[in-house]
């Protein structure tokens, strides 16, 4: 399998947001088959462990690129840093995540752009520059990691769960566009995962209505669509789940994520909005 993934995604691989969790993955499996890695991280000591662990493991070259992916002018910085490498095959994981009402004690607005960024302009800036020479070349891949929130309404993830459907439709129509390229694209859409941030909320004595998959279950069916489907989404409970709502009436579907996310994240309690500002607002009109 190692000579057909190489020959079809090498020689170099790059992985945004890679230096734990469903990104550190991708990059264990991705390096088990002797592609070369090219990791993007804003956290640089873990970043460097990241690559130095996996290149002893797995006999890789792990070539490290601390980079803000939540800066609109992150390419640059990225670019140089990889220099004339061919990147093969993009995993975009990167993603900025939150549970919560739309408006809240604790965000604003420039938060909100920033995860806009890093979920949707940062992928789309990346695919832009790099899918390109794939094309040209007649072979690569791309995979779009979203969330199983980004098919249909999310109440109390709402923002985070519109940038993951995104993800979604730019991957599938992608996937038609480039399949004539030899360009495989895949949207790979995890469900509850036991990445670091949902360990903690575990730990809390949160999510325990959920069932989970680990990082590297996501990675194994993520590589096994590619090149095969459009999206995929990982695990059977999750499809099984996703089922059941699409047979609802779509307002039906849309209450029960909200109730998913009040018996899980939220202390079975409805949150109200955060409306302090508003109020200002009012008050200075």
């Amino acid at each position: 399998m190692g000579g057909n993934l190489k020959a079809q995604y090498g020689p170099w691989v790059m992985i945004a947001g890679a230096a734990q969790g469903i990104g550190r993955a991708w990059a264990e499996r991705l390096g088990q088959e002797g592609l070369d890695l090219v990791l993007i991280d804003r956290e640089a000591d873990q970043l460097n462990e990241t690559c130095r662990e996996l290149e002893e493991q797995l006999g890789v070259t792990c070539h490290p690129v601390v980079a803000d992916l939540g800066h609109a002018d992150c390419l640059s910085t990225i670019a140089k840093a990889v220099g004339d490498r061919e990147i093969g095959l993009l995993v975009y994981n990167a993603a900025m995540a939150d549970v919560g009402p739309f408006y809240k004690a604790d965000t604003n607005l420039e938060i909100e752009l920033t995860r806009a960024q890093v979920n949707m302009l940062s992928p789309l800036t990346l695919i832009y520059h790099y899918a390109r020479p794939m094309l040209a070349r007649k072979r690569g891949g791309i995979v779009l990691m979203s969330s199983g929130s980004g098919l249909q309404g999310a109440p109390f993830y709402a923002h985070y769960a519109a940038t993951k459907a995104y993800s979604i439709v730019l991957a599938e129509s992608l996937w038609y566009e480039f399949k004539p390229y030899n360009v495989h694209v895949l949207a790979c859409i995890a469900g509850m995962t036991l990445s670091p941030a949902i360990i903690e909320a575990v730990e809390r004595g949160e999510g325990k209505h959920s069932v989970y998959q680990t990082p590297a279950e996501v990675a194994d069916e993520g590589l096994a669509a590619l090149g095969k489907d459009p999206s995929h989404l990982c695990g059977m409970p999750n499809r099984d789940g996703q089922g059941h709502l699409n047979s609802l009436p779509r307002e039906q579907a849309v209450a029960a994520v909200a109730q998913h996310a009040i018996r899980n994240f939220l202390n079975d309690e409805t949150p109200e909005q955060y409306l302090e500002e508003v109020a200002k607002a009012d008050e200075d009109s």
